[in-house]
């Protein structure tokens, strides 16, 4: 019965470590750069990067990028088939890249540290009270 605490605690601490990315808009990523174009932002992107596509026509994709030239964007379809496939620079309404998120980390990792000091505390009382009957 004592394992059933321990097991919840790595459970929770698995869930807050994983917590650390998101995608965000490649105008917010660095370098900024003024320009709106999207194929000055799709220069941002590096291959193997998680993307998530918004295509003016409405579909959402996620992707693997591989790389851009002539206007075209190629990755891989993460989520259907796999294979790898093109899409217009021109139908693109807007990309997101996933990158670690550095408030989610600060905010899970210090959550996980004070959970684990409580859960430490919390367990060598109840031993020291069981020790004492």
């Amino acid at each position: 019965m004592k394992i059933v605490p321990l097991v919840g605690l790595l459970i929770l601490l698995t869930a807050l470590v994983t917590s650390c990315k998101t995608y965000k808009n490649l105008e917010k990523v660095k370098p900024k750069i003024e320009s709106t174009s999207m194929a000055e932002q799709l220069q941002k992107l590096k291959p193997g990067d998680r993307i998530k596509v918004y295509e003016k026509s409405g579909s959402v994709r996620n992707l693997t990028y591989i790389h851009t030239e002539s206007g075209i964007l190629r990755a891989i379809d993460t989520k259907k088939s796999k294979e790898q496939i093109s899409i217009r620079v021109d139908d693109i309404a807007q990309v997101q890249v996933r990158k670690t998120d550095v408030g989610s980390t600060a905010i899970s990792t210090g959550l996980a540290i004070t959970i684990g000091a409580l859960a430490f505390v919390f367990g060598l009382l109840i031993y020291l009270g069981s020790q004492s009957s």
